[in-house]
């Protein structure tokens, strides 16, 4: 009878360790921590504050990446400068300036980097810095790992060109969504361009949203693609004090949008805030990006607490932003504010998540990886929250920037690039995340309990029929 129990006791544990093994294989790695912080904007000759970072990767792992200088930490941008690494981030080339659309007058601010078909595309706002001659988003292309640029003009608006984002579709058309801010009124708008002979020459598409149509202020476009090569515009539209995340679709390449689908209907709090003076601005450029699968992710920042504190937030759609998840909050919920959320998502379909955390009067930048585990994605696995800087940057810098980047390789190692004040001034560094094997399962159950369980009792079971044997013998 103990025999029939032992071994009934045994596979029930067997039962559960395998179902409890289900969501995670055994050669999955989870991030536990980052590596050594890696200065990069070497240079403060003559610019001594450097912010708003940007990467990109290529597809055998050469990273590239971008951030804009300044004279001040909460100043306009000067220039935009470039480095790469060839050894996964071990080493990295001095930093240099890019081109100049026109004149030594002209001021550069905005750095957005994209890999595509081996052609490395660097998109930076242009102006000129005395007068209103020159306003234009530039795109400058290199098919010699950045050795060399070719920039031509990627805008044409009415106004002051600002805050765009870049994509490259699977048919090499390069999309490029910006702010037109009216230089009369400074309400903005939200305009497309697009290149179909990569990225030598864009052409107006034309405007996404308008303040005729749909008053006060559009800000933030972050724009991709899918698998279809249909064109996706997500952004931040805000009234007085309070504001919504937005996005609208489009399967002619840009020349008709859908009707926009309200993405934070619950809140309506996701406004774009910046300061000069107080404390760190918190700004919102919701990131929209598919999976392998087509599963579209929206992330964005939320003002949603009555205290006024935000936090990061993150929906899936599975028909192409027709139908919505529920929300996720992604960071976990403490004091402070959490803002400036960026993703990527790797070959597994694994969201690596970044953003800036602010904590007793310092912010540094956070990583977490989400797992949606079951079929329909409504189970959600976190891993812990990993603090990536050494050393946090003091509250009174409150400028880092409007962007912030994580990508991952094609080993699906996550690699990320901040604004970091560690130093009295604000630099770029680089780390990348680290990881050791694990197995776990929703609820977080680790296996080798479970092994241990099961071993015991057959131990037991096996260690009584040799006794039984021992007895009969004897």
């Amino acid at each position: 009878m103990k025999t029939r129990i032992l071994l009934l006791i045994a596979f029930i544990m067997i039962i559960q360790s395998r179902s409890s093994y289900g969501i995670l294989q055994s050669d999955s790695n989870l991030i536990t921590s980052f590596s050594k912080n890696i200065l990069l904007s070497t240079s403060d000759s003559p610019y001594t504050h450097h912010v708003e970072p940007t990467l990109a990767i290529s597809e055998n792992d050469v990273i590239f990446a971008g951030w804009k200088n300044a004279f001040s930490h909460n100043g306009p941008g000067v220039r935009v400068s470039f480095s790469k690494s060839t050894n996964n981030g071990k080493d990295w080339s001095e930093p240099f300036d890019m081109p100049m659309f026109k004149g030594i007058n002209t001021g550069q601010s905005d750095p957005w980097l994209v890999w595509h078909d081996e052609i490395l595309y660097y998109a930076y706002l242009e102006y000129s810095i005395d007068s209103y001659e020159l306003s234009q988003i530039t795109v400058a292309k290199s098919t010699s790992l950045g050795d060399t640029w070719s920039p031509v003009a990627a805008s044409y608006g009415e106004g002051f060109a600002d805050k765009e984002t870049m994509t490259v579709s699977n048919d090499g058309t390069v999309y490029v969504a910006y702010d037109d801010i009216n230089y009369n009124t400074n309400v903005t708008t939200v305009r497309l361009t697009r290149s179909i002979d990569n990225g030598d020459n864009f052409d107006e598409v034309g405007v996404i949203i308008d303040s005729e149509t749909h008053p006060e202020d559009h800000l933030g476009p972050y724009v991709t693609t899918d698998s279809n090569n249909d064109v996706y515009v997500a952004w931040v539209w805000f009234f007085t004090a309070w504001g919504d995340v937005y996005l609208v679709a489009s399967q002619d390449q840009g020349e008709t949008f859908s009707e926009q689908i309200d993405l934070n209907p619950l809140s309506e709090n996701a406004t774009f805030e910046t300061t000069l003076d107080q404390r760190p601005s918190r700004a919102t450029l919701p990131v929209i990006r598919f999976d392998m699968s087509d599963r579209l992710y929206v992330l964005w920042a939320d003002r949603h607490h009555e205290g006024g504190e935000w936090d990061i937030f993150i929906r899936y759609s599975d028909d192409y932003g027709l139908n919505w998840s529920d929300r996720y909050q992604v960071n976990p919920k403490r004091a402070g504010n959490q803002w400036q959320p960026e993703m990527d998502i790797d070959s597994n379909g694994r969201v690596h998540v970044v953003w800036y955390d602010e904590h007793e009067d310092t912010y540094g930048p956070y990583y977490r990886m989400l797992i949606f585990s079951n079929e329909t994605g409504e189970e959600v696995i976190y891993s812990d929250p990993v603090a990536i800087a050494s050393v946090n940057t003091s509250s009174t810098f409150t400028r880092p920037g409007d962007y912030f980047t994580i990508k991952v390789d094609s080993k699906d190692f996550p690699h990320v690039v901040w604004s970091d004040g560690r130093e009295n001034e604000m630099d770029i560094y680089y780390s990348h995340g680290i990881t050791e094997p694990v197995s776990t399962s929703a609820d977080k159950t680790s296996i080798f309990p479970n092994i241990f369980v099961i071993i015991i009792p057959i131990a037991l079971f096996v260690s009584g029929i040799w006794k039984k044997k021992r007895s009969q013998r004897n």
